[in-house]
């Protein structure tokens, strides 16, 4: 059977958190609370940016008598799920912070996420109710990842958020469905976020693959009307298989003919030479690629190479949205000139937006912070704590208090415009009719010279529900 307690797990998971100590297990583990930061206190706002923060945390209610409802039966501990959680809620997570190419595109998530939390406790967004978030680091190995969590559950942990990763959300999805501890706002596009009736403790917060995948192909369809020999290159792991499937299966509806497929393997840092190599022997119109974390790098810094030893080839060059991050591209420099990408958060580096009101204030707060020089990556880690925030507070104000359960509901009949948002994108979930929290995207299109992204057509709405 599927279903076992999450305190065997611990045993059968202790070599696994042996490993982990070997590395300095406390120093991998950061607890933030409202006494650790002082230093928004220095940060002010102005009365827009007032206005700014009293949206973000505005939520639509729960949905009415058909809204959708958990199901404690199931719980191995049923009574666990839904006692009332009362004055601080603890908040874990587990991501990349030390361990290779992951960690050094990853780690600002984390202090994106912390940033948000001490943001919270300060402004007083859940009243009298304190936040603390807890980060352990899995290196991406998903192997590590059942440690890190079941060491947060035995700590007293409520709920999970902004695990990164989708073999890591993956491996311990099981245990805290078993346990009904809400795993929220998986920091993957995996479509299996969206297995409600299997596994309704789990959500997603990131735009699905599939969906990705659909609007790169449109979009390429559009550059090449008559057709393109496409080649690609990707992560040989769940998260860059689910994503490579997904495209290959929409080529032929988009006349996109796969000329070469490329991999590499997570953990390998090295340069991808062979792998160009062999795509620029095929002299694809069009290279998707799925690299990961600071892979991107090695990726567009070989293709560079490429198409100066081969004149006159200069394919159009499409990443996932994991790369585009102005710490990433800007690190790669002009190996990243012209390449496509998506998003559906404001560039907040982008001088255009320097006096919107939402990007001012964060900048501002992250400054004050002394993470000024992550703020740009950061911003994904700010949004889904903000979102996390945004369910608790829901949860608090239905009818059943705040418990496990109530958290889960709350996410599940749920509407939400982030502060850092693209302008007309709108987080919504509605049970199994609609799974996913955000699938709109913009199309974007990267200049090295200036460091910013140029929207390339509109926002892409047409798979919201």
């Amino acid at each position: 059977m599927r279903r076992t307690s999450t305190r065997v797990l611990a045993t059968l998971a202790a070599g696994t958190m042996l490993i982990a100590a070997c590395g300095g297990d406390d120093e991998k583990s950061d607890t933030t609370s409202a006494a650790e930061t002082t230093a928004g206190e220095a940060t002010e706002t102005t009365a827009a940016a007032v206005e700014t923060t009293a949206a973000a945390v505005e939520t639509t209610a729960a949905a009415g008598g058909d809204a959708w409802a958990v199901s404690t039966d199931d719980c191995i501990d049923p009574d666990a799920a839904n006692a009332p959680i009362e004055g601080t809620i603890k908040i874990g997570s587990a991501m990349p912070l030390t361990g290779g190419v992951a960690a050094a595109a990853f780690a600002p998530v984390k202090g994106g996420f912390e940033a948000y939390i001490n943001y919270a406790n300060e402004k007083g967004l859940l009243g009298d109710m304190t936040v603390e978030a807890t980060i352990e680091d899995d290196q991406y190995n998903k192997d590590l990842t059942p440690g890190a969590v079941s060491k947060q559950i035995d700590a007293g942990v409520h709920i999970f958020s902004g695990i990164i990763g989708s073999p890591n959300n993956a491996a311990v999805r099981d245990t805290l469905n078993e346990e009904c501890i809400p795993q929220l706002n998986a920091l993957t596009g995996s479509p299996a976020w969206g297995e409600v009736a299997d596994y309704p403790w789990t959500t997603g917060i990131l735009v699905p693959y599939t969906v990705e995948s659909k609007v790169y192909a449109a979009q390429i369809a559009e550059q090449y009307p008559e057709g393109a020999k496409v080649a690609m290159f990707y992560v040989n792991n769940e998260f860059g298989q689910v994503y490579a499937n997904a495209f290959k299966e929409l080529a032929p509806e988009f006349n996109l003919e796969i000329v070469d497929e490329q991999t590499i393997e997570a953990t390998d840092s090295a340069p991808p030479t062979s792998q160009i190599t062999s795509i620029a022997a095929k002299a694809p119109d069009v290279i998707m690629a799925v690299p990961l974390g600071a892979g991107c790098i090695g990726f567009l810094t070989e293709l560079a190479n490429a198409k100066a030893q081969n004149a006159g080839w200069a394919p159009a060059t499409y990443v996932t949205n994991t790369c585009a991050s102005n710490l990433i591209l800007g690190a790669a420099g002009a190996a990243a000139d012209g390449l496509y990408t998506s998003g559906n958060l404001k560039d907040v580096t982008a001088p255009s937006n320097a006096e919107d009101p939402a990007v001012k204030e964060y900048l501002d707060y992250m400054n004050a912070q002394g993470l000024s020089d992550i703020a740009a990556t950061a911003a994904a880690g700010w949004t889904t704590a903000e979102v996390t925030i945004a369910i608790i507070k829901q949860a608090m104000e239905s009818e059943e208090g705040l418990t496990r359960a109530s958290i889960i509901n709350a996410a599940r009949n749920f509407e939400f415009v982030p502060m850092l948002a693209r302008e007309g994108v709108n987080d919504k979930s509605m049970g199994e009719e609609d799974p996913f929290l955000a699938e709109s995207l913009q199309v974007l299109q990267y200049d090295a010279d200036t460091a910013t992204f140029t929207d390339i057509g509109t926002l892409i709405t047409d798979f919201e529900s």
